[in-house]
C-alpha cells in the first residue's frame, strides 16, 4: 500500500478547514487529491469519469447534506470509500452516515496527519471513529451508559447546559461570553461548576466523556 497513491476528493464548505485539508493533501505522497468541492452539488457537477478511491465529506453542507453525497457516491462507485469529516454530531445523523454507507467518521479536530493516517486504514479495509463517536455508538447499544450520563446531565442547569453545547462545538471562552451575554469571569464560573457537578477536570474530557 506504501507504493500506491490513492484519489481523494473532499467536500468541505468551511474556506479555512478546506485550505488547510488541500495544502497538507496535496504533499501527500499516498494520497492524489483530485479536487475539493464546497458543496454536494459542486461536488457532482465536478465528478466526471474520474476513478474516486476515498471521499473526505462534511456533513453541514449548504443545500444537499453529506449524508445525501454518501448514498450518491455508493450508487453511482460502490467501491469509493467515504469518511465524514465534521463537528461533534448526534447518534442520529452517526447512524446515518454509517447506514449511507460511509465507513467512518471523524472529527474536525483530528490532527492532520492523523486523519492520513485514518484514511489509509480505511482504503486497507478498516473502518474509524474518532473516540467520542466510538462511544456514541457503543452506548447506543448500551443504554445503560446513557442513562448514567443523563442522570449526571440532569444536575446542570439550563444555562450550563447551553455552556456545555458551545464547549463541544469549539466555542472559547470569549465566544461563549459574548452568546451568552455574560462576563468571560461568569463564564468561568459556570465552568467550574460544571467540572464539579460532573466530575471532570478539563475540556477535553468534558467532551470526551459528554
Amino acid at each position: 500500500m506504501k507504493n500506491r497513491s490513492f484519489n481523494l476528493v473532499v467536500i468541505e464548505d468551511n474556506p479555512i478547514v478546506g485550505k488547510m485539508l488541500e495544502t497538507y493533501f496535496q504533499q501527500s505522497s499516498q494520497f492524489t487529491l483530485l479536487f475539493l468541492a464546497t458543496s454536494t452539488e459542486g461536488f457532482m457537477d465536478m465528478w466526471k469519469d474520474q476513478r474516486i478511491d476515498i471521499l473526505l465529506c462534511d456533513i453541514g453542507l449548504p443545500g444537499k447534506s453529506g449524508i445525501e453525497a454518501t448514498w450518491y457516491v455508493k450508487r453511482k462507485s460502490f467501491a469509493t470509500q467515504v469518511v465524514m469529516f465534521t463537528v461533534f454530531e448526534d447518534k442520529e445523523t452517526i447512524f446515518q452516515a454509517l447506514c449511507a454507507g460511509a465507513s467512518g467518521y471523524l472529527l474536525k479536530d483530528t490532527p492532520m496527519p492523523k486523519v492520513e493516517e485514518q484514511l489509509l486504514e480505511v482504503m486497507d479495509g478498516g473502518a474509524v471513529m474518532s473516540p467520542q463517536v466510538a462511544r456514541m455508538v457503543v452506548s447506543y447499544f448500551n443504554p445503560m451508559l446513557d442513562k448514567q450520563e443523563n442522570k449526571e446531565i440532569d444536575r446542570l442547569t439550563q444555562r450550563e447546559i447551553e455552556i456545555v453545547s458551545m464547549l463541544q462545538h469549539g466555542a472559547t471562552y470569549r465566544a461563549v461570553s459574548e452568546r451568552l451575554f455574560i462576563s468571560v469571569d461568569t463564564v468561568k464560573f459556570h465552568i467550574r461548576n460544571i467540572y464539579s457537578k460532573l466530575q471532570v477536570n478539563s475540556r477535553s474530557e468534558l467532551v470526551n466523556k459528554y
